[in-house]
């Protein structure tokens, strides 16, 4: 048991809403009105990474993409991270919370229409966890149709990150969920949570691979959609790869995709277009 004041980990600044008053988030709102909104799940990944790993990396690359922008002149705010997504497939394993996809639409939603209300007009989901995007793609359009002039947008960095992976990391195999790449980047964030050395390699048939995360499922870039029924029918562990190869500089890497993508995307969606 851990003690009582063990740090767990250390959460790098911007803040989320979640962590400014509302007399900074006003102040703010007078430089910006566009939020990115991570929407993340709690769900295995296997034995040597925390359940709330799409969570974490869904906020850090919100954070990582709102310093970016900064930088370019083009502020936003983050909003705090969704904790929960549709994560079914999932469920063979202890821990995992799934909601229906109906209450994750309704849940982002609300998010949004409370943010408007508050002052926010331009909202930019990005995942953590790809199987919200569908329901993520829902909100979005719901909540165009419910105001007069907000714009909401959802950013899937996967597809740009799929078409270099075999840059960015040193297995010759297929890495999938809580594999080599995954493992990286949580070991750029939050090494005291990762236990590489639990872990053991497990690769799936191609075919298998080929429905779950290759190029042709829509989430990494195809056209494509294969419904996956269980986890737990393909991988006795909850990970599919081989995490004892990540590396934190595999996961900056992956990490410098993931923002040079999604900064180009907000300023030129937002910024670069009459407001």
């Amino acid at each position: 048991m851990a003690r009582d004041d063990q740090v767990l980990f250390v959460q790098k600044v911007p803040p989320t809403l979640a962590e400014m008053s509302g007399a900074e988030v006003r102040e703010r709102l007078e430089v910006t009105r566009t939020v990115l909104i991570p929407v993340g799940a709690t769900e295995d990944h296997g034995p040597h990474l925390p359940l709330g790993t799409d969570t974490m990396e869904g906020r850090e690359i919100c954070r990582r993409t709102a310093v970016r922008l900064e930088e370019m002149g083009c502020p936003v705010m983050v909003a705090p991270a969704v904790p929960f997504g549709t994560s079914s497939f999932h469920m063979g394993f202890a821990g995992t919370i799934t909601i229906s996809s109906a209450t994750l639409v309704a849940l982002l939603r609300e998010i949004a229409m409370s943010l408007y209300q508050g002052g926010f007009r331009n909202f930019v989901f990005i995942h953590g966890h790809d199987g919200n995007l569908s329901s993520m793609m829902v909100a979005a359009q719901e909540v165009v149709d419910d105001t007069p002039d907000a714009k909401a947008v959802v950013c899937n960095w996967l597809a740009a990150l799929s078409a270099v992976y075999h840059t960015v990391q040193t297995s010759t195999k297929g890495e999938g969920h809580g594999g080599e790449g995954e493992t990286s980047r949580l070991l750029v964030t939050h090494p005291e949570l990762v236990h590489p050395e639990r872990a053991a390699p497990h690769h799936i048939d191609p075919d298998v691979m080929r429905k779950i995360q290759g190029p042709d499922h829509v989430k990494a870039g195809g056209g494509i959609y294969y419904g996956t029924r269980s986890y737990r029918d393909v991988t006795p562990y909850g990970h599919i790869g081989d995490p004892t190869l990540a590396k934190p500089e595999t996961g900056e890497k992956g990490y410098a995709v993931i923002v040079d993508w999604l900064s180009a995307v907000i300023k030129r969606d937002f910024f670069d277009q009459p407001r």
